[in-house]
């Protein structure tokens, strides 16, 4: 009969090792979908304002063209204008830089002479001949189409009122030129002792003409001033 020997254990099977969970790998940075959306955000941002900056930049660029057209087309309006009044008065009387014209000088001659007692020598023709000038000039200077000239050209309400004052005072000053030598020719043909009231009125309304060209010659620099011809003059305004 065997006998089984002592100390002898039956072995034990080695323990397993432990399982392994998976582990989640990290997303990099920039895949992450947060940090995508943060990314299309600020790119998005970018993109509209640098549309924005183009547009304005081209809206900045077009109102730029606009304005040196517009500032073109306004001295060449006032260019016309001062060839038009410096031809008409030009050949009627003085043109003086910085000062308002000296226009028919043979009424303001002719009147001086009456009002002395004197009646110059083809005073009637001389005071005939004042008023048909006086009369073709006034003709001339409203006969130019002004208004058409300034429209659609971009000019302040102040502009064009400069522009058509100066037209209309002109205009209106030659006038009374003219009915002062109309005045002055009935003196000189009056007797002398009706004549001194007849001399007065002529001179009255050389005077008026006189005042009226100081203010239409100041609005006519203005005109040129406001369209970059010549610069602002500080004009007397007479009185």
């Amino acid at each position: 009969m065997a006998i089984k020997g002592k100390g002898k254990t039956k072995g034990r099977a080695p323990a397993r090792a432990p399982r392994r969970a998976p582990v989640d790998v990290p997303v990099p940075f920039f895949l992450r979908r947060r940090v995508q959306i943060a990314i299309a955000f600020v790119v998005g941002m970018l993109v509209v304002m640098l549309a924005v900056w183009v547009t304005n930049g081209l809206r900045q660029q077009r109102a730029d063209d606009e304005k040196s057209a517009e500032a073109a087309d306004q001295r060449t309006a006032g260019q016309a204008w001062k060839g038009e009044v410096e031809a008409t008065l030009g050949a009627i009387g003085t043109l003086t830089q910085g000062a308002p014209p000296t226009l028919l000088p043979t009424i303001g001659d002719t009147i001086a002479a009456l009002d002395k007692g004197k009646v110059p020598d083809g005073a009637a023709k001389t005071l005939q001949t004042a008023q048909d000038d006086a009369s073709k000039a006034s003709e001339a200077i409203l006969a130019y189409a002004l208004v058409d000239q300034i429209r659609d050209k971009g000019m302040t309400e102040g502009q064009a009122n400069y522009f058509l004052n100066s037209q209309v005072r002109i205009a209106e000053a030659l006038d009374l030129y003219r009915q002062a030598a109309a005045v002055a020719e009935l003196a000189a043909a009056a007797a002398e002792t009706d004549r001194a009231p007849l001399v007065k009125r002529a001179k009255e309304l050389e005077a008026s003409a006189d005042q009226i060209l100081v203010e239409g010659w100041n609005d006519y620099q203005q005109a040129l001033a406001s369209v970059q011809i010549v610069e602002a003059p500080a004009l007397p305004t007479g009185g």
